[in-house]
């Protein structure tokens, strides 16, 4: 079977998509032909209004649960305060507005609702009026009209006052391809343990410190519910193998159900192993005993032979995959004790491929780098930390943002390698022992300089 690509340019009914609202909130859909998409506060549109558009494309709901194509989710302040003027006179009265501003912010007195003219009543009412973007627009007019400290302000803090109010009060939202770094980016909003405390940084680090590529055999172990396995299949092309251990009766890889894969792509690319298949092979190999078609009368019993027959050769093509080994690389985001798991997992790595193993804490890496520092199997082992700080913009001006995640966990990273036992290193500074040791045709021993020997000592 070829090689599957997904659309990932024009919104279709039957994908899944993540939609991105102006409070950066994030919704994972399922779009369908037709019927209503909800977004809470935001309002309510019919989705046959939005297919066809590129992905990444942004709207604006309007009257009648109708959704209408916008340049971006969150435009200039300039084009979008006041909606009821021409372009021109809104760049007048916005330039006005802003120009009357303080050098500084600390003439700002924070008294609460109190500096505020307009009341929860009155933008309530304003609501009512309509379900188009030019009442958000109005309402955030007049907060800004209603606001007594607005010209305490500096030009900057004016800005970003305004676009948090765009981001209340304007019915907009983004439709975006559902990658797996934007499936991991939803999980981290909602729950950032589910996936172990991965951050998108970590997981392009394990990407390319893995070494995926289309067409590698890779062993994994994956506790994310099938973040890893998404993004590899995505760097994969759906092109090789990836023998999956897991724990369980049976693996979780629920994240999947995302991905819009077919399951007879994923059941081409995932090989699910358990392992006690992959630890002790021989014992759990299933034996099925062939019966003759013709023994078995009824066809519901046949079908049930024939399922039966299908999974044991399945199972077992798996375990001998598995034994196989020379594996292109092994990668794991798992909380297992990795110092016992690495005794039966390296030895199934080829020469020269990588392991890369993530955890959220770095002391479980510590120790397994210890362990590696004395094991001649793995050379150069290292361990890494993402962190990427955001960035919070506007025209002109830049600065990071005061908050952000502790961390989105480490990455040990080495390289397999078949020692050569006939070879003995030696240093500088190094000399031979005594000839008549190599004259009787003993093995050629080395001592160091600086090292003294019992002989050595009796000889001083």
């Amino acid at each position: 079977m070829a090689a599957v690509k997904k659309n990932d340019s024009t919104i279709e009914a039957g994908q899944h998509v993540i939609i991105r609202l102006p409070s950066n909130g994030l919704k994972i859909v399922l779009l369908q032909e037709s019927g209503l998409i909800g977004l809470g506060k935001f309002g309510t549109f019919e989705v046959s209004h939005i297919l066809g558009y590129p992905l990444g494309s942004s709207f604006e709901i309007i009257e009648d649960n109708k959704a209408v194509p916008i340049k971006c989710i969150s435009e200039q302040a300039e084009l979008n305060v006041f909606a009821d003027k021409d372009r021109d006179a809104q760049k007048q009265e916005l330039t006005k507005i802003f120009n009357n501003s303080a050098e500084n912010n600390q003439n700002i007195v924070d008294i609460g609702a109190k500096i505020q003219s307009l009341s929860k009543k009155d933008i309530d009412e304003l609501k009512k009026s309509g379900a188009s973007s030019n009442v958000g627009q109005m309402i955030i007019e007049k907060i800004v009209q209603g606001h007594e400290g607005f010209d305490k302000k500096t030009v900057f803090s004016q800005q970003k006052y305004v676009k948090r109010k765009q981001q209340k009060f304007l019915r907009r939202f983004s439709v975006d391809y559902l990658s797996a770094s934007q499936l991991l980016e939803y999980y981290i909003e909602k729950d950032a343990n589910r996936v172990l405390n991965l951050s998108i940084e970590s997981l392009g680090l394990l990407m390319s410190y893995g070494n995926v590529r289309p067409g590698g055999k890779y062993l994994v172990i994956d506790e994310t519910g099938g973040i890893l396995v998404y993004a590899m299949m995505e760097r994969m092309n759906n092109e090789g193998s990836i023998i999956l251990l897991h724990e369980n009766e049976h693996s979780n890889l629920i994240a999947l159900t995302y991905s819009d894969y077919g399951d007879e792509v994923i059941d081409k690319i995932v090989k699910p192993i358990n392992w006690l298949q992959f630890a002790e092979p021989e014992n759990e190999k299933i034996k099925f005993e062939e019966v003759d078609a013709k023994d078995i009368k009824k066809s519901k019993a046949r079908e049930q032979h024939n399922k039966r027959r299908e999974r044991a050769q399945k199972i077992n093509d798996i375990i001998d995959a598995a034994q196989e080994g020379n594996f292109d690389g092994f990668i794991s985001m798992s909380t297992l004790y990795m110092p016992e798991a690495l005794e039966f997992i390296i030895p199934k790595i080829g020469g020269s491929k990588p392991i890369v193993i993530y955890n959220q804490c770095k002391e479980p890496l510590a120790e397994v780098q210890a362990n590696f520092t004395s094991d001649k199997r793995i050379l150069a082992s290292s361990i890494f930390e993402t962190r990427v700080r955001p960035y919070q913009t506007i025209p002109g001006r830049i600065h990071p943002t005061m908050t952000m995640r502790s961390g989105g966990g480490y990455v040990l990273w080495g390289t397999r390698v078949i020692p050569n036992v006939a070879i003995i290193a030696v240093g500088k500074g190094m000399k031979r022992k005594r000839e008549r040791e190599e004259e009787e045709g003993e093995s050629v021993e080395f001592v160091s300089e600086n090292s003294v020997t019992p002989d050595m000592a009796a000889d001083k």
